[in-house]
């Protein structure tokens, strides 16, 4: 993925620093390596599975914590704030629809037939802003209601992403037809490329139900050029992407939609519950 600087320059301009904690530590450590679940992930890709109590829309009951000393804490019940909001063949607005936990969630709608081989450029948005420079660690916390699963394998769904504000690079959490996570590394460092988990694809992403997803960044010193990132599903270990090319990266993105639609690009996603911290993992409550 490559980042225009038309937008990427406003957003160096935000504010760094941290938004104040909501509530106590929600650390949960629960690392059950890749394959704690069922190898569907627990949910139907086509999005039928059986509805939550929360499904339904409206205010939801779900619960989630604010860690103290959060980079962001943000439930998108107070409009869009710092963010900058950035979207091509779709819309992005908070509202309440259907929320985790609250009265509001970030509400994201990707045009359907969008395909990038037409020139047509993409189909995602998403709310960027500024954060603390990345050092040594790094952890994400959201909590995601898909509708489907991306429905054409190649067409990846991104729903974070970590850059840099002088256009070094980046790299973003995706998600694959088969529930199985990808992460896309362009930080310009050796190695950059595509990376995904499995196949087989024992614990992955799930539609039609709320998952809490949680993205973990480390590398060994503040300046070491590679690290790796772990993904977490429910509280369960789902993968980890090892040698990821590591920078200062202090631009924050969060959305969904695809940089390289294949024309089946329609889409509609809830996310609630942001939490970025650099303490340690947040955890799903």
């Amino acid at each position: 993925m490559r980042f225009k600087a038309t937008w990427l320059l406003p957003v160096a301009l935000l504010a760094l620093g941290s938004m104040s904690a909501c509530s106590s530590d929600g650390d949960g450590d629960d690392d059950k390596a890749d394959g704690g679940g069922n190898p569907d992930g627990g949910g139907n890709p086509d999005g039928g599975g059986d509805p939550n109590p929360e499904d339904a829309g409206g205010v939801g009951s779900g619960t989630a914590q604010c860690p103290a000393g959060a980079l962001l804490c943000e439930t998108f019940e107070s409009g869009e704030g710092s963010w900058e909001v950035q979207k091509d063949n779709a819309t992005i607005v908070a509202d309440g629809t259907k929320t985790h936990t609250g009265s509001g969630a970030l509400h994201i709608v990707t045009q359907n037939g969008v395909d990038e081989r037409r020139n047509e450029g993409q189909a995602i948005a998403r709310w960027a802003r500024g954060i603390t420079p990345f050092e040594t660690q790094l952890f994400v916390r959201a909590h995601i209601f898909m509708k489907d699963l991306p429905q054409v394998f190649g067409q990846m769904g991104t729903f974070f992403v970590l850059s840099t504000s002088s256009i070094e690079g980046g790299f973003e959490l995706q998600v694959i037809s088969d529930q199985g996570f990808a992460l896309d590394d362009w930080s310009a460092r050796p190695g950059q490329g595509w990376n995904r988990q499995g196949p087989p694809v024992n614990l992955g992403m799930s539609a039609g139900r709320w998952v809490c997803l949680e993205w973990e960044i480390r590398r060994a010193t503040k300046t070491s050029t590679h690290g790796n990132t772990r993904v977490y599903v429910d509280g369960a270990l789902a993968h980890d992407f090892p040698d990821i090319g590591m920078r200062n990266y202090d631009v924050f993105a969060v959305g969904y939609g695809f940089v390289h639609p294949l024309d089946k690009s329609g889409s509609e996603t809830w996310i609630d519950n942001v939490a970025v911290s650099n303490k340690q993992r947040i955890g799903c409550n």
